[in-house]
C-alpha cells in the first residue's frame, strides 16, 4: 500500500493534475508545484503557488505569490501579492504591491502603497502609514494617524527629527538626535563630563524614547526614559526619566526643562554624576539620583 501512495505522490509531482483550462492558462497542482486561475476556489499548499487573478484562497507553501488581489492569508518563506491585500502574511520576507489592510509578520515587511493595518518585524516598509508598524527599522514616505514604533524609524514626510543641546545631572555636555513622529520618537546621545577621571569615563552614549504632548500652540509635555553607559570595560549603566516641559520660540526651535530620576545601578566602580539634588542609595549596587536638566532643541 505504501508503494502504491509513494507511486501516486511521485506522478502527480512530475506530471500535475489538470483540474481545468480556462483562457488565462492551465490549473496545475501538484504537492510540489501550484499554478491555478482565478476561478480556482481551493487553498494551495505546496512548495511553490502561483494564483494568477484575484484570489480569497489561502496559500500555504515555500513560496507563495498572487498576481493581482489576495483576501486572506499567506503563510510561507516569501509571500508576494501583486495588487491589494486584505488579510495575513506570515513569512520572512512579505510583500504587497498595492495596499495593505491586515497584519504582516516576518523579518522583512514591505507595503508598497498604504498600510492600514500592522506590520511586525525586524524592517518595515510603507509608503504611507494610516496603521502600525512594529520593528527594530521602519521606514514611512508619509504618514496619517499611523504609528511607527522601533529602534529606528524614519518617516521621510511628516515626522519628526530633532536635535538637541543640554546640560543634565550626568553631565554638562550633551547632544542628543530624536528620530520617529512626535507621538513616539526614539533619541540617541552622547555625554562628555571633563570633570571624571580618564577619557573613557567621561564620554556617556544613549538610547530611549519618548513622546510629545502639545497642549496648543506654543506649550508641550515631552516625558522622555532613557538608558544610558560609560565606554569603558567595567560600564557603568544609568537609567533616566525626565518629564520635559517645553516652550517653542518659534515652530522649529524650543526650549526644554524639567526634573529628572535617574537610577544608577552599577554593580563595582562607581562614578559620581556632574551633579544631583539629593541622592538615595537602595543598596551597594542601586543609587538613585534626583536632578533636573534643560536643553535648546531644533527640530524639522
Amino acid at each position: 500500500m505504501k508503494k502504491i501512495i509513494m507511486v501516486l505522490v511521485l506522478a502527480l509531482s512530475i506530471t500535475g493534475l489538470n483540474f481545468s483550462q480556462e483562457n488565462d492558462g492551465i490549473n496545475l497542482y501538484t504537492v510540489f508545484f501550484n499554478s491555478v486561475n482565478e476561478q480556482f476556489r481551493f487553498p494551495l499548499i505546496g512548495f511553490v503557488n502561483i494564483a494568477r487573478g484575484n484570489h480569497a484562497s489561502p496559500q500555504i507553501g515555500f513560496v507563495n505569490w498572487n498576481t493581482e488581489d489576495f483576501n486572506t492569508a499567506q503563510f510561507g518563506f516569501v509571500n508576494t501579492v501583486g495588487g491589494d491585500m486584505a488579510g495575513l502574511q506570515m513569512g520572512f520576507v512579505n510583500t504587497v504591491a498595492g495596499g495593505m489592510s491586515g497584519a504582516q509578520f516576518g523579518f522583512v515587511n514591505t507595503a508598497v502603497n498604504e498600510l492600514g493595518g500592522a506590520q511586525i518585524s525586524f524592517v518595515n516598509i510603507t509608503q504611507k502609514l494610516t496603521g502600525l508598524q512594529f520593528g527594530f527599522i521602519n521606514y514611512v514616505d508619509s504618514i496619517e494617524k499611523g504609528v511607527p514604533v522601533g529602534f529606528l524609524s524614519i518617516v521621510r514626510n511628516g515626522g519628526y527629527k530633532a536635535i538637541e543641546l543640554g546640560v543634565s545631572e550626568i553631565s554638562p555636555f550633551n547632544l542628543s538626535f530624536k528620530l520617529g513622529i512626535e507621538a513616539f520618537y526614539t533619541s540617541f546621545s552622547v555625554s562628555y563630563n571633563p570633570f571624571r577621571d580618564g577619557i573613557r569615563e567621561q564620554i556617556i552614549w544613549g538610547a530611549g524614547f519618548g513622546s510629545i504632548i502639545n497642549l496648543g500652540e506654543t506649550f508641550f509635555i515631552n516625558p522622555e526614559v532613557t538608558s544610558y553607559n560609560t565606554i569603558n570595560e567595567h560600564f557603568q549603566p544609568y537609567v533616566s526619566v525626565v518629564p520635559y516641559f517645553g516652550y517653542k520660540i518659534i515652530p522649529n526651535l524650543s526650549v526644554v526643562a524639567g526634573p529628572s530620576i535617574v537610577w544608577d545601578y552599577t554593580e563595582k566602580n562607581r562614578e559620581s554624576p556632574f551633579y544631583s539634588i539629593t541622592k538615595y542609595s537602595i543598596n551597594d549596587s542601586n543609587v538613585l539620583y534626583l536632578g533636573a536638566r534643560m536643553g535648546i532643541r531644533f527640530s524639522w
